[in-house]
């Protein structure tokens, strides 16, 4: 793989990044270019040689950068912060996973199913009301 230059190469040796573009090779004005689309780096090969182990062209014909793996990179690295940023929670989802305490029960009884079933619950939510009012 490109990102990852194999020790005592060529590469190295020279502190040179393999390219990741594409190959630019044409034989003539006329020709298409080389099919190639990524430059790769055969690890065995890497320690005496620049060739691509796609197209067998020199390192030299392929772009240094490569625009669309570049966007996909970029996209994954965004999905990952999005996934590790904390969700918004509700204050009934708060209350139930938290653990509330056994005087809280009814209340959240009330909450979840919308029933007061004792007149303890509503004791309790007065009580919350009142406090945080």
């Amino acid at each position: 793989m490109a990102g990852q230059i194999p020790k005592n190469s060529v590469w190295s040796a020279m502190a040179y990044t393999p390219p990741r573009g594409r190959c630019n090779h044409k034989t003539s004005m006329l020709a298409p270019a080389c099919p190639c689309l990524r430059f790769m780096l055969h690890p065995v090969k890497a320690a005496t040689s620049f060739e691509c182990d796609g197209c067998n062209h020199h390192a030299s014909f392929h772009s240094l950068e490569n625009p669309s793996e570049d966007a996909v990179l970029k996209k994954w690295a965004q999905q990952e912060a999005d996934d590790k940023e904390p969700t918004t929670t509700t204050k009934k989802r708060k209350l139930i996973t938290q653990g509330a305490a056994p005087a809280d029960d009814d209340y959240i009884e009330e909450l979840v199913f919308g029933t007061a079933s004792s007149t303890k619950a509503k004791q309790v939510r007065k009580k919350k009301d009142t406090s945080s009012g």
